[in-house]
């Protein structure tokens, strides 16, 4: 027997043997089908097509049931808990884009006003606007907010942190 017809017969045999009550005789009908193909590719291909039906069949009912048993009451305020904290998380880290947005458009604004070629100094006045600034707001803010909003804190932070690692990143690699 080729590799090609044994890793077929191996993936279907896993797939009936973790396939739901329901549909076991099914999937065994399945990997009978498999002795009368004659070709190891087109073995192969089937087995693939028919542990993908199967698992399309059970799995969903399976995990229906698994979350039946495992739901109760006590688990709903948790559950709410969880949104709000994320909606406050993705809320913040909203905040910080729009205030990177923001120093950005008022960097490229000043630009076309005032052309780099007759400042000097042009790359400090744009690290200390697109950077320095939009950190101290991010840190004031996140601590602002950290009593009564802390998810919202916890986005900015984020925000904060994940610039500033881009930035330590970007200095290092140019």
């Amino acid at each position: 027997m080729s590799v090609t017809r044994r890793l077929a017969l191996r993936l279907l045999g896993v797939a009936v043997r973790h396939s739901s009550s329901g549909s076991q005789e099914w999937a065994r009908a399945m990997l009978s089908e498999l002795d009368f193909i004659e070709s190891d590719w087109a073995a192969l291909f089937w087995a693939l097509g028919s542990a993908r039906a199967i698992f399309k069949y059970s799995v969903p009912r399976q995990l229906r049931a698994w979350l039946g048993k495992c739901s109760s009451q006590e688990e709903g305020p948790m559950l709410k808990l969880i949104r709000r904290n994320a909606a406050g998380a993705l809320s913040g880290i909203g905040i910080a884009v729009g205030v990177l947005v923001a120093a950005f458009g008022l960097v490229r604004g000043l630009l076309v006003i005032f052309p780099a070629s007759t400042l000097k100094g042009v790359e400090s006045a744009e690290m200390l606007a697109v950077i320095v600034v939009p950190e101290t707001i991010f840190v004031f803010a996140a601590v602002a907010l950290w009593r009564k909003r802390r998810p919202m804190a916890v986005g900015l932070a984020l925000s904060a942190v994940i610039l500033v690692a881009h930035v330590v990143v970007h200095l290092t690699t140019h």
